[in-house]
């Protein structure tokens, strides 16, 4: 295990330190005693560090003596990883298993998903219309097989996130997205568990079905799960038509596969838009150029 650090990419390794600080340096150094305490508990053979790591470690191991593929996530902060547990435990479809989760190391393990390719392979491969109304699935199975609604934050809360953006961006875009977030969230009856950032990497194949990871987890509107997808995946952004055709396509098909109100969706995909711009504000203290156009776009989008 001691390689582990030599694996990690720089964005991850940048990531942490720049969130966490002196913590997440600790945390970062600390990750191969972690590995090894957990792998004695658990009874499994760390096999290789998981590409593309963002704000969390995510490895690959062999659970023992059975020779079954598992998949390991441990974060720098109880909270966010004991959150996504409680999330996933939630569901009798339409997630991974958990097997055992740690709670001192922030850590658990759960099904590896196999083949485990992502949403995003069918965006790569044009067929972005497949991969919406893919998601729509998903959102309607998810919404359909909840067994409980535990305290998680109300969506309401986000709105706090949106002040941060004062005197920083547009304040017509600002003001708007303020205005519908209490709109969209002052009726409560027909809230519910919500994912919270449900996008194409989130999104993963499990034989023949799809499975979600990487919960955010809050409660509230139904139809704001639509907003994560409208402007992902960023790093391969269909471009065979302007953005304006995108969203507008994106749009109808949500309409048309879900059952909720277009306006109502639309809404959303702008509110969740925006909000990723003040998440991005927050954390690094520049505004995203893309969100911001598809922000734009989103609102002049006829439905």
């Amino acid at each position: 295990m001691q390689t582990i650090f030599q694996n990690l990419n720089s964005t991850f390794v940048s990531n942490i330190r720049d969130l966490y600080g002196e913590e997440g340096e600790t945390w970062i150094n600390n990750l191969s005693s972690h590995l090894t305490h957990l792998s004695e508990k658990w009874n499994f053979r760390f096999l290789n560090v998981m590409s593309n790591l963002t704000y969390n470690f995510v490895g690959l191991v062999e659970v023992m003596p059975t020779g079954e593929r598992a998949i390991i996530k441990m974060g720098p902060r109880r909270k966010n990883i004991a959150a996504e547990v409680q999330w996933l435990q939630c569901f009798n479809k339409g997630v991974p298993k958990i097997y055992w989760h740690d709670d001192e190391h922030h850590a658990y393990l759960m099904e590896c998903l196999a083949p485990g390719n992502s949403l995003k392979t069918l965006v790569k491969a044009g067929q972005d219309n497949s991969a919406t109304r893919l998601l729509c699935h998903t959102i309607r199975d998810l919404q359909s097989h909840q067994q409980k609604k535990p305290d998680f934050p109300h969506l309401s809360e986000l709105a706090e996130s949106l002040s941060s953006l004062k005197n920083h961006l547009d304040d017509k875009m600002l003001s708007k997205a303020e205005s519908l977030f209490h709109e969209l969230t002052t009726d409560r009856v027909q809230d519910v568990l919500l994912h919270g950032d449900l996008h194409h990497d989130n999104v993963l194949s499990s034989d023949t079905t799809w499975k979600v990871i990487d919960p955010h987890g809050y409660v509230g509107d139904p139809a704001f799960e639509v907003g994560a997808m409208i402007f992902n995946p960023r790093d391969c952004f269909p471009k065979e038509k302007s953005a304006s055709q995108i969203i507008e396509r994106r749009l109808k098909i949500l309409a048309e596969e879900l059952p909720f109100d277009a306006k109502r969706i639309k809404a959303w995909a702008y509110c969740r838009t925006v909000l990723s711009i003040a998440w991005t504000f927050e954390d690094y203290k520049t505004l995203p150029a893309f969100e911001i156009e598809i922000a734009s776009v989103i609102d002049q989008a006829k439905i």
